[in-house]
């Protein structure tokens, strides 16, 4: 059941894809960090602040785990939530995020939520010490901003919310997911396979 439930979110998640590249070839590159260390974007990030796809709409407790994969040279991503309030059910969409390079490489990624489709995954800026993210898709349909933590500071939100309006995002489309009382990020590290 939880196979059919993970094809289901998967098919839905083609459709918004499919258009997001479609606008996305219309609209400017975003701007994006000029270096990642790939292994210090592993680990564990909570969405919190996030405009988002349509499977990702009413989620609570929304985390992404990212694994490096050293035989297929990508990042394997565990995004896991609660559907619909904080104790629902627990909802999970595995992902694959090509990063372009290792051990180092740009802020332009590409996301695969389902092949064959890779999309724009720009990381927007990045926290000197790797504690909070702001990502985006091309297309301004999406936008997330993680932290190592279940929440993060109102300022840094703030400026990276302001970040991604003057790059063109819809900020009334901003959603602030509830977190439930989280272990630290560091406690869940995972690496590699």
């Amino acid at each position: 059941q939880q196979q059919q439930q993970q094809q289901q979110q998967q098919q839905q998640a083609r459709a918004p894809a499919k258009m997001g590249m479609l606008t996305s070839c219309l609209k400017k590159p975003l701007p994006v960090v000029e270096t990642v260390d790939v292994n210090r974007m592993l680990g564990a990030w909570y969405v919190v602040a996030v405009i988002p796809t349509p499977f990702e709409k009413n989620a609570y407790n929304p985390i992404e785990k990212y694994t490096w994969d050293a035989s297929k040279k990508r990042i394997d991503v565990d995004f896991k939530f609660n559907k619909g309030s904080l104790n629902g059910p627990i909802s999970s969409i595995p992902q694959k995020i090509y990063t372009g390079g290792y051990p180092t490489s740009t802020g332009r990624w590409a996301a695969s939520p389902a092949w064959p489709l890779k999309l724009d995954y720009s990381i927007m800026d990045l926290a000197e010490d790797y504690s909070w993210v702001v990502v985006g898709h091309r297309s301004r349909s999406f936008l997330w901003v993680m932290s190592r933590q279940t929440n993060l500071e109102r300022s840094i939100v703030d400026a990276g919310l302001d970040l991604a309006k003057k790059n063109g995002f819809d900020l009334s489309k901003v959603q602030y997911p509830e977190h439930s009382d989280a272990p630290d990020a560091d406690a869940a590290r995972n690496h590699t396979k």
